[in-house]
């Protein structure tokens, strides 16, 4: 249900890049069980979700600047510049894909970390408004369980599952630098990206196959066809950071979010006059496309890594941020 298209050529040389859907470090302390106690109260960390949530929301559409300070106090990190890029394509785009990317502002609290653990960690679920699809996100505070911001939120993928958390009321373990889990998170994040690299994929055992990694080559074995002779394609997915993340209940794993950066590169042959997407152009402000061009998106992608056996993607994200043509 959250897939995202990359570059298509039409028939008349026009290129469309079309969204279906659309730092903080989280290895300096080893808190890989519940204390028993979590950094806020339950009551708190939904109160605290629900008015990120519906935050966001409300500023997800509005590219002025009021828009952007609003998005400044409700996102950190990658995702504030993930949020305000969006709100550019969605201010540019039709009613109807405005309504399809709309956040509800419900929040069901999943998972909080426990007391004294840095930084605070909250996971929550929400949905997008008009689909009732599901939306995991985690929210990030400081020690004292205050200033929660968004870091992270991505939609599920199709069929996926995530296993149970710790009880809110008893707090589940920071993931740390992966102690006991089936590969450190690191690890995971890198041999995904290599997994779905274009033109040269490097399957690996650390990750299970699933729907939005498939979808993603596809994506640009089908972007490479239709340039044909007149260019090449290639994409790659570079690991940035380990956003946080939660352990499971039971010890049985964690769930993990990563932030990746995305490139979409074309070389044309020879210069051609072509058109990019409205997405393009209202991120970077491109129109015209004559010998190359760059395309820049911030990826978020929701990893549960058992204790043993294969890493699964469980949700994921990407936007466009950025994009250079000559």
């Amino acid at each position: 249900m959250s897939r995202r298209r990359v570059l298509t050529a039409a028939s008349a040389g026009v290129l469309s890049l079309v969204s279906l859907v659309a730092c903080t470090s989280n290895g300096a302390d080893e808190t890989t069980a519940s204390t028993g106690t979590p950094a806020v109260a339950p009551t708190q960390a939904t109160s605290v979700a629900t008015s990120l949530i519906t935050a966001a929301s409300r500023a997800q559409a509005d590219a002025t600047a009021a828009g952007d300070a609003a998005r400044a106090k409700v996102y950190t990190g990658p995702a504030l510049k993930a949020a305000n890029a969006q709100a550019k394509v969605l201010a540019a785009g039709s009613a109807a894909q405005r309504a399809e990317a709309e956040l509800g502002t419900d929040a069901t609290v999943l998972g909080i970390s426990p007391k004294a653990a840095a930084p605070a960690e909250i996971i929550a679920r929400t949905t997008l408004k008009k689909s009732n699809a599901p939306v995991l996100v985690l929210l990030t505070g400081d020690q004292s369980g205050q200033n929660f911001t968004i870091a992270a939120m991505a939609p599920l993928v199709q069929d996926a599952k995530v296993e149970a958390l710790d009880p809110t009321s008893e707090g589940s373990g920071l993931v740390g630098t992966g102690t006991g889990l089936a590969a450190k998170p690191s690890d995971v994040s890198a041999a995904w990206a290599a997994s779905v690299a274009f033109p040269d994929p490097k399957p690996s055992q650390l990750v299970a196959d699933d729907p939005w990694s498939s979808q993603l080559r596809s994506d640009a074995q089908a972007q490479s066809k239709a340039l044909g002779a007149q260019g090449v394609f290639a994409q790659t997915h570079e690991p940035a950071d380990i956003l946080g993340g939660l352990r499971l209940k039971g010890g049985s794993g964690a769930l993990v979010f990563a932030h990746l950066t995305r490139t979409d590169a074309i070389a044309l042959h020879k210069p051609t006059k072509l058109t990019p997407s409205k997405e393009v152009t209202a991120v970077s402000g491109v129109k015209t496309i004559t010998t190359e061009a760059q395309l820049t998106s911030s990826e978020f992608v929701a990893f549960v890594i058992p204790a043993s056996g294969q890493a699964r993607v469980v949700a994921a994200r990407d936007q466009l941020i950025a994009a250079e043509a000559h």
